[in-house]
């Protein structure tokens, strides 16, 4: 129970004021970062793309929004002290006058991320080590994990000058709470939602994932078509923070479920070859009942066509495997162009997002397809994107 007197300092300082806020994203999905805070509801203001995503101002309540509403970032920081130092007395003494206690509950162990460039103070570890110390003391504790409860603290330091920022997502925001089960090269929901996004998906066209997987695709595109924000299965950190008003919070989701429109009948195709990917997707479907929008089978993308499902013309969404998956540069070269003859073949006229581990086997998908550098669990992959209207360029060999 937090007292009357932090209560009061808490508005005054934290709930109440307009605070400085960033979105981390991946590099690309920036853009669509800035699109959608400038259209998220509440008091969003000066938001500006910089490196390493977006920056915004708000109130507290716009970050509860921004964690539960966008669907690009991977985590939302909230910045809350920045100040120069050159040696680390310098460095405890703005770490004293930091009020630790209106931001980070007493029944929460730290764990700080350090980054530093161009600095004097170079030695991360020393630093991390430094400033939990510095919270441990002032508020009163000793200087140990004390709780499962985990908060995240990032700290940058540019040409000796620190920015300090706390964590309010916890897990990574992509992590929409959905799947238990994941295979072996996911993708993650962030870079699905843009791949979707930038193929021109709304949520009334069919879909078809053909190559589901773990079914990053469709679980996106569920949450897409019946307007569910991507965060409405998760938890956040911001809920252990002092100034978490519950209600608040309760009253911000009950708004946000007027807006959900439950689909009635499916519009998303899954499928995959793989019969345990199958179950896996099945059953997520089912847990979250999402069985009105997503209808799983078990079949071989080279086996059948759009017109068993639908003969509405859609987006085909694939994250085909390569690296290690394939084996042999040979084998996965083949693959992609067996997927090209088969898109170029069975659905014209069909909008396509397609990731390829190698930007030359863009050559041989269809003609006009947009293509993307994406940064994806450290390899670079390409994205094409764009309607199916052309053969391909070269022939399949």
């Amino acid at each position: 129970m937090i007292d009357g007197a932090i209560q009061k300092r808490i508005k005054r300082h934290v709930s109440g004021p307009v605070q400085s806020f960033f979105a981390v994203t991946a590099p690309g999905l920036e853009k669509l970062c800035f699109r959608e805070l400038t259209t998220m509801p509440g008091k969003v203001h000066r938001v500006e793309i910089i490196p390493g995503g977006v920056a915004f101002k708000g109130r507290l309540t716009d970050l509860y929004g921004a964690n539960l509403t966008l669907r690009m970032p991977t985590r939302i920081l909230m910045r809350i002290a920045r100040f120069k130092a050159t040696n680390f007395r310098q460095l405890e003494k703005h770490l004293a006058q930091i009020p630790w206690e209106l931001h980070i509950s007493a029944a929460t162990d730290i764990n700080v991320n350090v980054k530093a460039i161009h600095s004097r103070l170079y030695h991360t570890a020393a630093i991390a080590d430094c400033i939990k110390q510095a919270i441990y003391e002032r508020m009163g504790a000793p200087f140990q994990a004390r709780s499962a409860v985990v908060q995240n603290l990032f700290v940058r330091v540019l040409d000796d000058s620190f920015v300090m920022s706390l964590d309010s997502s916890g897990e990574p925001l992509y992590k929409r709470g959905l799947k238990e089960h994941v295979g072996k090269a996911p993708l993650r929901e962030n870079l699905a939602a843009a791949a979707l996004l930038w193929a021109g998906y709304t949520g009334r066209e069919p879909l078809m994932d053909p190559m589901c997987g773990s079914g990053t695709f469709s679980l996106e595109a569920a949450l897409i078509s019946s307007r569910t924000p991507p965060g409405w299965q998760r938890v956040f950190a911001f809920m252990n923070w002092p100034a978490f008003k519950t209600r608040q919070w309760q009253h911000m989701k009950k708004e946000r479920a007027l807006k959900i429109a439950p689909v009635t009948e499916p519009s998303i195709f899954a499928s995959d070859i793989d019969p345990g990917a199958c179950a896996f997707l099945s059953a997520a479907v089912q847990k979250h009942d999402l069985t009105r929008a997503v209808s799983v089978v078990e079949r071989d993308f080279f086996e059948f066509g759009p017109a068993q499902f639908t003969r509405k013309p859609g987006i085909i969404a694939l994250n085909p495997p390569y690296g290690v998956r394939l084996g042999s540069v040979a084998r996965a070269r083949k693959l992609y162009i067996e997927i090209a003859a088969k898109l170029s073949r069975d659905y014209r006229n069909w909008r396509v997002a397609v990731f390829l581990p190698d930007r030359r086997l863009a050559a041989d998908f269809p003609l006009g397809l947009k293509q993307r550098r994406i940064i994806h669990g450290g390899l670079t992959l390409t994205l094409l994107t764009g309607c199916i209207a052309n053969r391909p360029t070269s022939k399949s060999t």
